[in-house]
């Protein structure tokens, strides 16, 4: 065999090489480009996607200053108001003590045990009182002031009560 139809040969299956990987690279091409367009419509889309993202974080952004500036405010009012109502208290203070160093100048020495309370009292309304016969009922109208004798405190914040005003006195 002639050394030129060898060599014929070997071109022949050389090309025949090179067809079937040109034909399976462009295979592979054409799936390429049809990706390449799905590749450019996720570009696009993660791209819009990041856009919304950053115009919702500075929404978000301009919401938080906002918010900030409305806490300032508020704390700003709360601290002023706070110190008005330590100022009042402090007030409040000093007058309770004024007005306690005034009854006690005006309180006479000692009394020899004086009632807790003199002249008329309020009724007391928690507990009735003796029913009267119905004829007296009948011909009196409800009497709302009675005399020391007839007020009898009936529970204990009444009790704490009258003690508290006899220590005043």
């Amino acid at each position: 065999m002639p050394f030129a139809l060898i060599l014929d040969m070997l071109i022949a299956v050389l090309l025949i090489a090179t067809i079937a990987y040109a034909v399976m690279l462009n295979r592979r091409l054409s799936d390429l480009r049809k990706d390449q367009s799905e590749l450019e419509k996720l570009a696009n889309q993660f791209e819009d996607a990041t856009l919304r993202a950053e115009e919702s974080i500075h929404k978000l952004t301009g919401s938080a200053d906002q918010m900030k500036r409305d806490v300032q405010d508020t704390l700003r009012k709360a601290e002023s108001l706070r110190d008005d109502l330590n100022f009042l208290i402090d007030r409040a203070g000093s007058s309770a003590d004024k007005l306690e160093e005034t009854v006690r100048n005006k309180r006479p020495e000692k009394r020899p045990e004086a009632p807790a309370y003199s002249g008329k009292k309020v009724k007391d309304t928690v507990t009735p009182s003796e029913p009267k016969p119905a004829a007296a009922q009948a011909s009196t109208a409800p009497v709302d002031v009675v005399q020391d004798d007839e007020f009898k405190p009936k529970s204990d914040a009444e009790r704490e009560l009258l003690k508290a005003l006899e220590s005043v006195r």
